[in-house]
């Protein structure tokens, strides 16, 4: 461990062969965030089989504030990040609060994060908190926060035709507050700051699912102690997440299948009383989405060949 100073708020950012974007967003963090000197930059490396932690090790060895680990085997989003999380409270028994970040997000120039804590701090039951969520620079209020599943949510939200219809009551308006915050149910997983001691406390994030539904398990396990997450309207960041349309069917059918994995844990375990009977449903009617990912692979392919 290399010369200590005190860090009161930790990024952690979860890479997984990426090391290009990790690279730019630990540089984009240093030259956007203000308002707050007290913070350093973690970046767990998921077990990466290509030579991200070495270029990553290499590349910011002996840079102020910014820490490479490796994790030994890619357990999946959850896993890793608490793995990060656990390595603070061990070696950074002072920080308050941690950040967990996404590679692909960006930061504004002069970001205040010490407006943003201010925030945070300023109720004792907010838990969590994150800026205006622009998904590809565009403002996107299904991005921003949503409600906890519950009932048959995930049988409407899984399927693209159902969820046409029934997003338009899954995500509300939001009702902002004088001091410019909305409360929500639900953060975006791309980015958010939470308290640790709180986070400690809700056990970290669920380490059943490998990747999606953390924000909705971590959202039950908060509200079942009472606390409340908000977003915050006068900050923003960019979630540079593309849609990629042309991706291989192999990759979205694999995707697909960890969604269905983490949704029908998340009704089981989190969605009473009916969870166990949406979890199975989820499984019977996974079939037609694979059908909708074929569909879609298709159109895809043909338009690909009408514009060549």
């Amino acid at each position: 461990m290399r010369n200590r100073k005190i860090y009161h708020f930790f990024f952690v950012i979860l890479n997984y062969m990426n090391y290009s974007l990790t690279a730019h967003l630990v540089d984009n963090i240093k030259k956007s965030i203000v308002g707050y000197d007290e913070y350093g930059i973690l970046i767990v490396d998921n077990a990466s089989p290509n030579e991200s932690y070495e270029i990553l090790k290499k590349q910011f060895d002996g840079v102020e504030d910014v820490f490479v680990i490796k994790n030994n085997m890619n357990q999946g989003y959850a896993k890793g990040n608490n793995f990060g999380v656990k390595y603070i409270e061990k070696n950074f028994s002072e920080c308050k609060y941690v950040a967990i970040t996404n590679p692909d997000v960006e930061f504004f120039d002069n970001t205040d994060l010490g407006k943003i804590l201010e925030k945070l701090e300023s109720n004792t039951m907010i838990a969590s908190i994150a800026p205006i969520h622009l998904l590809n620079g565009v403002f996107n209020q299904k991005a921003i926060g949503w409600k906890t599943p519950k009932g048959f949510d995930d049988i409407f939200t899984s399927f693209a035709l159902t969820n046409f219809f029934f997003s338009r009551i899954y995500y509300k308006s939001f009702k902002i507050e004088p001091d410019r915050v909305s409360y929500v149910e639900v953060l975006s997983g791309s980015f958010f700051i939470i308290k640790l001691d709180v986070f400690k406390k809700v056990g970290y994030f669920d380490e059943h699912t490998f990747l999606y539904a953390e924000e909705a398990i971590l959202s039950n396990k908060l509200m079942a102690l009472g606390y409340k997450q908000i977003v915050d309207f006068e900050s923003f960041f960019i979630h540079n997440h593309s849609a990629k349309v042309n991706r291989k069917l192999v990759a979205r059918i694999k995707e697909s299948y960890y969604s269905l994995n983490s949704k029908a844990y998340y009704n089981a375990n989190y969605n009473k009383p009916i969870g166990k009977l949406v979890a199975a449903l989820l499984y019977i009617l996974y079939p037609v989405r694979i059908l909708e990912i074929l569909g879609i692979v298709i159109v895809s392919f043909l338009n690909g060949i009408r514009n060549t």
